[in-house]
């Protein structure tokens, strides 16, 4: 089993629904239960292998084929898995982790979830407008995204041996380059990449 080291940088918020909403949210964000985000690895391979095959087509084959990609990827008509992908954290998480889970536990009045995870996130607000320019009644929809700026690193596991498998993940986390909602609406904007860990890049 090999294992790489990726990294990948907001470079503007990020929007990760977690699925669940409140009164006051529309769409709340991926957190864990002390409130620090992350980006489930599930979603991440997801997208990691629309940007794989975007290139396998882009490039006619010359890179690599789509054949290749899904079986990398454990697409098609093979069972067998050969890559594996982790959650995406904070750097120092289980350190983080620690530190809020003895916060909370010691000091519950003045150290809650909701006060670690707005340290990360902002709440945003949108409305639909109409061809007047005035907005649409009953449009208004917020969601609360994670701040830009940061930075989640996770590993990706290699279980089988694929052929040209890092040539394709190195070439699709170059590629990719937007990830969550509202993508048309200034959010999602990334950088992802290998990481050299022996140069403690």
């Amino acid at each position: 089993m090999k294992s790489l080291q990726i990294e990948v940088t907001l470079f503007s918020p990020l929007q990760l629904g977690s699925g669940k909403a409140d009164v006051i949210l529309d769409s709340e964000a991926v957190h864990d239960r002390y409130g620090l985000p992350y980006f489930p690895g599930k979603r991440f391979k997801g997208l990691l292998y629309e940007s794989a095959l975007e290139l396998a087509e882009m490039s006619n084959g010359a890179w690599f084929t789509q054949d290749e990609v899904d079986a990398l990827f454990g697409h098609g008509s093979s069972d067998t898995v050969a890559m594996r992908i982790d959650n995406l954290t904070l750097n120092d998480y289980e350190k983080k982790q620690e530190q809020w889970k003895y916060l909370q536990t010691s000091f519950p009045e003045l150290f809650d979830k909701d006060a670690l995870w707005e340290s990360y996130t902002s709440v945003r607000y949108q409305t639909a407008i109409d061809e007047n320019g005035i907005a649409d009644e009953g449009s208004l929809h917020n969601m609360r995204v994670v701040d830009a700026g940061l930075k989640f690193t996770g590993s990706i596991c290699l279980l089988q041996e694929v052929p040209k498998a890092q040539e394709i993940l190195k070439k699709a986390l170059m590629n990719l380059r937007y990830a969550g909602a509202k993508r048309n609406r200034g959010c999602g904007h990334v950088r992802c990449r290998l990481v050299d860990v022996s140069k403690g890049k």
